[in-house]
C-alpha cells in the first residue's frame, strides 16, 4: 500500500533515515557479515539504507518499493550501478530466483502490506541458506489483531508470533531479538537466519 504525503514526509526525513542506519549497524553486531554480498531491501523508500550498505560495505543491493515516486527519488539521490539498483515492485510477487540473496531487509514496511504473509513467503523463497532476514516493524497484541483483522484489509495486522510462525515454517529462525517497545502496537527488531 502506498503512503500518504504526510507519512512520506516522515519516512523520507533525514532523521528517520539516520535511525534506520543506526538500527542496521546495531543489528549487524549479531550477524556474520563476511558472507553477505547480495542484499534485497523491501520498501527501500528513497534508498538511504540501500545506499549506506552499498557505500560502506560494498554490498550489491537491490532496493524495491511499490511506490514509483519513492523509486524515482531513490534513483535521483543515489547513482545506480550494477551493484546498486532500485526497482518498483510488489513484495508479494518478487521476480527473483530462489535463494538469490544473502540478506533481506524489511524496515518498518510490513504493516503497510495487507498480504504480509505472502511477502514473508517470498522473502523466505529468495533468501539463501544461512542468509539473514532483518525485520523491524510494528506488531499487535493478540486481542488487537483479532479486533482489527476483520476491519482492516489494506494494512498488515499480525502479532510477532504470527511473523515467527510463518518464518519458522520456512526454516527461518530468530537468532537475535531486541526488547520490544510500545504499548498496543510494539516495535520489534529481530534478526532471523535461514537454516537447513
Amino acid at each position: 500500500m502506498k503512503m500518504g504525503k504526510l507519512e512520506k514526509k516522515f519516512v523520507n526525513s533525514e532523521q528517520h533515515a539516520q535511525k534506520n542506519i543506526e538500527l542496521i549497524e546495531r543489528l549487524f553486531e549479531h550477524i556474520d557479515l563476511e558472507n553477505i554480498s547480495n542484499v534485497l531491501e523491501i520498501g527501500c523508500g528513497v534508498g538511504t539504507t540501500a545506499g549506506h550498505l552499498h557505500n560502506k560495505y560494498n554490498m550489491s543491493v537491490v532496493g524495491t518499493d511499490v511506490d514509483p515516486e519513492q523509486i524515482m527519488l531513490a534513483k535521483k539521490h543515489h547513482k545506480e550501478s550494477k551493484r546498486l539498483k532500485f526497482m518498483e515492485l510488489d513484495a508479494t510477487t518478487l521476480p527473483f530466483e530462489n535463494q538469490e540473496f544473502d540478506m533481506v531487509l524489511s524496515l518498518f514496511v510490513l504493516h503497510h502490506i495487507g498480504s504480509w504473509d505472502k511477502t514473508l513467503t517470498e522473502i523466505s523463497r529468495v533468501l539463501k541458506l544461512n542468509g539473514y532476514f532483518i525485520f523491524y516493524d510494528l506488531a499487535y497484541s493478540r486481542f488487537t489483531t483479532r479486533l482489527f483483522k476483520r476491519i482492516v484489509k489494506k494494512y498488515g495486522v499480525y502479532t510477532i508470533h504470527d511473523i515467527i510462525t510463518i518464518l519458522k515454517s520456512n526454516n527461518i529462525e530468530p537468532v537475535y531479538k531486541e526488547k520490544p517497545h510500545g504499548a498496543m502496537m510494539k516495535h520489534y527488531a529481530v534478526v532471523f537466519q535461514k537454516k537447513s
